[in-house]
């Protein structure tokens, strides 16, 4: 592996960091769409909740999802470079996840999410996000 340039891996962090901060808001959808490409897969499936294909997908179900919870909270550690080839940055963080439905029990999650991300005209974009337990829920 090419090692990451550091202003790529930065960038990327940041890109995590406005979508955790945009999903716990839960105020605008479109925040969350805007981190990803407009052909953006997001796989969700291994925690049961569904794969998306798509920026209408995507904001399909950020935007049910928004008015359906009474709170969400993203922590997210040891980030880490996968893999550069100087045009896509493969990275994994850690992450804690809770959130309370307005109706139903704590969703609680320990998922390790992979990121693949390309540069765009817009800034740094995801264009594949998957996650997987780490922990039983």
């Amino acid at each position: 592996m090419a090692q990451m340039p550091e202003s790529v891996r930065r960038a990327i962090k940041d890109l995590m960091a406005d979508y955790s901060h945009s999903l716990d808001a839960m105020e605008d959808p479109e925040k969350v769409v805007s981190i990803f490409t407009p052909d953006a897969v997001i796989d969700f499936s291994a925690v049961n909740f569904p794969a998306m294909n798509g920026e209408e997908e995507i904001r399909g179900f950020f935007s049910g999802l928004f008015p359906a919870m009474a709170g969400q909270f993203h922590d997210m550690a040891n980030f880490r470079p996968v893999s550069w080839d100087g045009e896509v940055a493969v990275v994994d963080t850690y992450v804690i996840g809770m959130g309370q439905p307005k109706e139903g029990e704590l969703i609680h999650v320990q998922v390790k999410y992979t990121w693949e991300c390309v540069e765009t005209p817009q800034g740094w974009k995801c264009r594949k996000f998957s996650l997987v337990p780490l922990m039983p829920a």
